[in-house]
C-alpha cells in the first residue's frame, strides 16, 4: 500500500531536481562545463528514481491518494 512517505519522497526529489537545474546552469553560464556534466549525472539519477516513485504510485490507484481528514478540535485556552 502506498503511503504519505512515497508522496513525500517524490516531492523531496522534485524539490532536489529543481535545485540542481538550477546549480547546473549557473554552472553552464560561470563556464565550468565539468561540473555541469556531473550534475547533470546527478539530474539523471533523480529523474529514473522519480520516475519509479512515481510508477509505485500511479500502480497504487486513486484510493492510495485519498486522505482521511478529521475536523479539528476545539482547543480551550486556560485564563
Amino acid at each position: 500500500m502506498s503511503t504519505y512517505s512515497d508522496a513525500d519522497h517524490a516531492l523531496g526529489l522534485e524539490l532536489q531536481l529543481e535545485e540542481l537545474v538550477e546549480q547546473r546552469t549557473r554552472a553552464e553560464v560561470q563556464g565550468r562545463p565539468d561540473d555541469a556534466r556531473g550534475i547533470q549525472e546527478q539530474i539523471d539519477r533523480l529523474t529514473d528514481e522519480l520516475a519509479a516513485t512515481a510508477e509505485h504510485l500511479a500502480d497504487e490507484g486513486p484510493a492510495a491518494a485519498k486522505v482521511d481528514v478529521h475536523a479539528p478540535r476545539a482547543v480551550e485556552i486556560p485564563d
